[in-house]
């Protein structure tokens, strides 16, 4: 069940790196997290079959595999611990970071240039088989668990933090768990070198498998949010289209900024349903002139009279009055000063606003608002 854990788990980190690569690339406080989670994805896949098996025919010895692997992967925690760091605003630590990193790649080469002809790093399982010697390991491992146990820590405590955004406080939290599973990881190497107990060897695969989900989990959750955010930012613009036309088209003044389509194609989505709204309101300040008290009554009877639910009252009536608005603009009314305030009070926010006028938009395409519409055209022949 457990077999495919390793596999799946890298998979996922490389595809959040892909899919964070534009974003990573071109931004400055996005890239550090990228190069992180790129430096992540490759120490583990270099300790996938089919890669040592690339890699042994490029490199002559496998002892060089090793050797580099070990070296790429503290490179890869300093970049991790560089990263928290730096998003926690502990800069002044990062050159410890880097001059630890340093220190600790030029010991691992020299133990191991100065150990006997060996044809692997690996733990011997006995004295009998040449390797490095265990401080090779005792180093290695010690420092990715600090490395390591540091990250974990640092981003669960800087998760806990009220300003932080519950997308971000979140991906802290998985982020950082995924890391101190690795360090649940180092800990179990580390009796592993002191028993050579064959009991701990089949947990690293599943642990590494585990480790690089919930990494991938917590860097993808954040952008998740922001996907889901921008897909319900184009189907409210989207929503609000048939109603927008219909307005705009009688009172085109209202339009910001006028503009053939690709160029409109080019402002965020959030910007155009911002003004989307901003413009539906203002032609809606322009329409109430076209209804008149008499107009306003009828249509709350019409209304009443349909029942609908009560959550759902105001925006039909606003609906109908829309409608009856635009009908008297087309049979050439001659607009008037009015107080009514058809228009409404306005949300207490943008969010709120978009979903009031949603409904207006939705209540403006019900068969309620159709039957009024052609209660009018009936009257007015």
């Amino acid at each position: 069940m457990l077999t495919g854990l390793e596999d799946a788990g890298i998979i996922a980190l490389w595809a959040v790196a892909l899919v964070r690569a534009p974003q990573g690339i071109r931004s400055r406080e996005q890239r550090p997290l990228w190069f992180a989670i790129v430096m992540i994805a490759l120490a583990m896949s270099t300790h996938l079959d089919p890669v040592t098996a690339v890699l042994a025919r490029m490199v002559p010895s496998a002892h060089w595999i090793d050797l580099t692997t070990h070296l790429f992967s503290i490179v890869d925690g300093a970049a991790v611990l560089w990263f928290i760091l730096q998003a926690a605003r502990r800069r002044r630590r990062t050159a410890l970071v880097s001059g630890a990193a340093v220190a600790v790649m030029v010991v691992l080469v020299f133990l191991d240039v100065a150990a006997a002809p060996h044809a692997r790093n690996q733990i011997a399982p006995s004295p009998d088989v040449p390797s490095v010697p265990d401080a090779y390991w005792w180093i290695f491992f010690a420092f990715h668990l600090t490395a390591d146990t540091t990250c974990g820590l640092v981003c669960w405590r800087h998760s806990r933090r009220g300003s932080v955004p519950p997308s971000l406080r979140y991906g802290l939290r998985l982020f950082g768990t995924g890391i101190l599973l690795a360090s649940l990881l180092w800990v179990l190497k580390l009796a592993y070198l002191g028993t050579r107990s064959p009991v701990f060897a089949p947990l690293f695969s599943p642990l590494t498998g585990a480790e690089a989900l919930f990494i991938a989990a917590g860097v993808a959750l954040p952008f998740l949010i922001q996907m889901r955010a921008l897909l319900r930012y184009h189907t409210s613009h989207r929503g609000l289209a048939p109603l927008w036309r219909d307005l705009v088209a009688a009172a085109p003044d209202v339009v910001l900024s006028p503009g053939n389509r690709l160029r409109a194609a080019t402002v965020p989505i959030q910007l155009r349903l911002y003004r989307r709204v901003i413009e539906i309101r203002d032609a809606m300040i322009v329409l109430r002139s076209y209804v008149t008290q008499a107009t306003a009554d009828q249509v709350r009877r019409h209304v009443t009279d349909h029942a609908i639910p009560e959550h759902l009252a105001d925006a039909h009536i606003t609906a109908c009055w829309l409608t009856a608005a635009l009908h008297s603009r087309d049979t050439g009314q001659i607009p008037e000063a009015q107080t009514l305030n058809l228009a409404g009070d306005g949300a207490h926010d943008l969010t709120e606003e978009i979903s009031y006028l949603l409904r207006i938009a939705a209540a403006y395409r019900s068969p309620v608002v159709h039957n009024y519409r052609a209660s009018l055209s009936g009257r007015h022949h």
